[in-house]
């Protein structure tokens, strides 16, 4: 993140009526512009639209339009790249663990006896903007021995086909990510089954779907979204993964722009 890219996110973060739109969408995400104006009741529409635009601007959510109703995401990469201006990836990692920790005790002060898990999912959305082409970012998805320097570790083993298994392993050979190859498009698009098998507990959870998307922005610039589709929420994987996919693409705009790779991953 540059110092430009920091003032943009410090900027729309400093405003309270910002950050309380952003803390709806934390609470369900993916809503629409008019599920969004009771956030703001004393600010009329207009005033609404024109604080999410600047919260589109600093790239803290994202918005699509289905019909004639526009849908507002979180995106939550620029406030992870403000995290890493100062912490590296393990540190932020661990960070997050121990907040997640937090939450669940504070939240659940009595230990789950059972009963049935909550229905409701969310979609997560990470988007962040590379400085480098499609292929060469590509490149880095791919190859097992740049995935390792990226990924956490992780190397990543495919035949690169249609149905074909997809797995990120560590360097111990334990599985930490499995899947099935559903859709791919060399330098444009992957998309595969998701099944967290980094611990007993998430990977005995249903499998879901992930899905790559590469675009280019002319002058080696390239926007790169990932979509981890109808997450439930209550499972050991909805909180497990929710923000580790913005430290993941963080980390391949690191890699891929600077060459630097994780500490002790190089």
């Amino acid at each position: 993140m540059d110092d430009d890219e920091l003032d943009r996110t410090v900027r729309a973060l400093a405003d309270p009526h910002r950050r309380a739109l952003l803390d709806a969408l934390r609470e369900r995400d993916g809503r629409t512009v008019s599920d969004l104006e009771p956030v703001l009741p004393k600010l009329g529409r207009h005033a609404v639209l024109k604080h999410l635009r600047q919260l589109e601007e600093a790239g803290l959510v994202t918005t699509r339009k289905v019909g004639r109703s526009r849908f507002v995401q979180l995106n939550p990469l620029p406030a992870v790249e403000l995290a890493r201006r100062w912490l590296d990836e393990y540190s932020a990692f661990a960070g997050l663990a121990l907040a997640r920790l937090r939450d669940y005790v504070e939240s659940n002060p009595e230990p789950n006896t059972g009963g049935a898990m909550p229905t409701t999912s969310r979609t997560l959305v990470a988007t962040v903007v590379i400085e480098a082409t499609p292929d060469r970012i590509w490149q880095a998805m791919v190859e097992p021995d740049q995935s390792r320097r990226w990924f956490f570790g992780g190397v990543v083993h495919s035949d690169w086909q249609v149905g074909d298994p997809i797995e990120w392993v560590d360097a111990d050979g334990a599985s930490l990510i499995a899947g099935q190859i559903t859709a791919i498009e060399p330098g444009t698009r992957l998309a595969h089954t998701f099944r967290a098998t980094w611990s007993p507990e998430t990977a005995a959870d249903p499998a879901l779907e992930y899905e790559w998307r590469l675009e280019p922005m002319g002058d080696s610039l390239t926007r790169v979204t990932v979509t981890h589709s109808e997450v439930p929420q209550g499972t050991p994987t909805a909180e497990q993964v929710d923000g580790g996919t913005s430290l993941v693409i963080s980390s391949l705009k690191t890699f891929v722009e600077t060459g630097r790779t994780m500490r002790g991953m190089g």
